[in-house]
């Protein structure tokens, strides 16, 4: 983007935020998103959808009394269009009942409960490791870091809806599982994913010959795949009390996972990359879905005072100017979208990654945005 297309562009974003419908391009990315992006009619039981259901939960337990109506509105007329096809065969289908366990939470009706606890049944039947790690896969035994957010996001909101345990403990066994096969010790990050069942095969999208035959991990730490642990442990720091000695566990975790992260970022761009620790590598490309995801858990880090360094204040600062200035573009006529974002992924090598394609919206994308734009402006004026 030019200097000059920077400056009008940077007009056009003060020209809306000053207007009567929105304050910052965090408003104006909320309205796109629920009134043109994925209005609740259109919504699906994926995990696609999820991720931005996922954005309109924590809408709702941010914003003002006056506001919830809105987001209320959207998440039960979401879930109530889908009801019948609820499920949880696989870690994707699991996703979406984050809003069931939500609805319960917030009115107490029983139908919600019902189905959540249907989707959680359906979840105990995953195809699992013989450690007990849930696979990513219905065919193929897999642990993937994307599988941390699809259940994991489930598994805390049935937690922080009913108060029962064992919602808790598959979360941290899970979370633990996932963590001893996919974490690099250098980085604090993790690879993609780890093959069981150490066989040469591929799904849909991935490559063949991904898992190292020793090891039996893939070889890249993606950019998206660590966003979904960092904001999920994230989340669970909100919702698990501190008096739960898991508590001090998980901030451990989410420390180890955000301590190379300023290092690893672009300045100019306060973005990070595809493939994080490739930083400097031909090829590889500003990736914006991961930048608002680790901005988002920076932020969370800052405000649960995990961490009190200035470089992480100064990291969460470049991410949100730079998500700003080069990843949001108009959409339409009075609304902003998001830009730079990598389209769904499995499993590769390098070359596989650089090659996705980038693409503008995705519920992902646009959801993380207001996630780490909301949080950021909220501890912005509080300190």
């Amino acid at each position: 983007m030019s200097n000059k297309i920077r400056i009008i562009f940077s007009i056009v974003l003060l020209s809306m935020s000053l207007s009567s419908w929105a304050q910052t391009w965090v408003d104006t990315l909320d309205s796109y998103a629920r009134e043109s992006f994925l209005p609740a009619s259109s919504y699906h039981w994926r995990w696609t959808d999820a991720a931005l259901l996922n954005t309109m939960v924590k809408e709702y337990d941010l914003c003002p009394a006056s506001q919830k109506q809105l987001y209320l509105d959207y998440i039960r007329k979401a879930m109530d269009k889908t009801y019948g096809f609820a499920n949880g065969k696989t870690p994707n289908s699991v996703a979406s009942a984050l809003g069931l366990a939500f609805l319960y939470r917030v009115t107490k009706e029983e139908k919600y409960k019902v189905k959540a606890e249907k989707v959680y049944s359906d979840y105990l039947k995953i195809r699992r490791t013989t450690e007990g790690g849930v696979s990513h896969l219905m065919l193929f035994t897999e642990l993937w870091d994307d599988t941390v957010f699809m259940i994991g996001q489930f598994l805390l909101s049935m937690y922080q809806a009913t108060g029962e345990q064992k919602y808790l403990d598959e979360f941290m066994k899970q979370f633990r599982i996932h963590r001893e096969k996919l974490q690099d010790k250098e980085w604090g990050l993790w690879y993609h994913g780890w093959d069981s069942d150490n066989k040469t095969h591929c799904t849909f999208c991935s490559q063949m010959y991904w898992a190292d035959k020793s090891s039996r991990r893939s070889h890249e730490i993606w950019g998206r795949g660590n966003g979904w642990i960092v904001v999920t442990l994230s989340d669970a720091l909100e919702i698990i009390p501190r008096s739960n000695p898991v508590w001090i566990e998980t901030a451990g975790y989410l420390k180890e996972m955000i301590l190379h992260l300023p290092e690893l970022q672009e300045r100019e761009t306060g973005h990070w990359y595809q493939l994080p620790v490739r930083k400097n590598e031909e090829h590889n490309w500003m990736e914006s879905s991961c930048t608002a995801m680790f901005a988002y858990g920076i932020t969370a880090a800052l405000h649960l005072n995990l961490v009190s360094d200035s470089i992480y204040r100064q990291t969460a600062d470049r991410a949100y100017r730079g998500l700003r200035e080069y990843s949001i573009v108009p959409a339409k006529t009075k609304y902003l979208t998001t830009q730079n974002i990598c389209t769904g992924t499995c499993i590769g090598d390098k070359n596989y990654y650089f090659k996705r394609g980038v693409k503008k919206g995705k519920p992902y994308g646009i959801g993380m945005f207001i996630q780490f734009g909301r949080r950021y402006e909220m501890d912005k004026r509080l300190n």
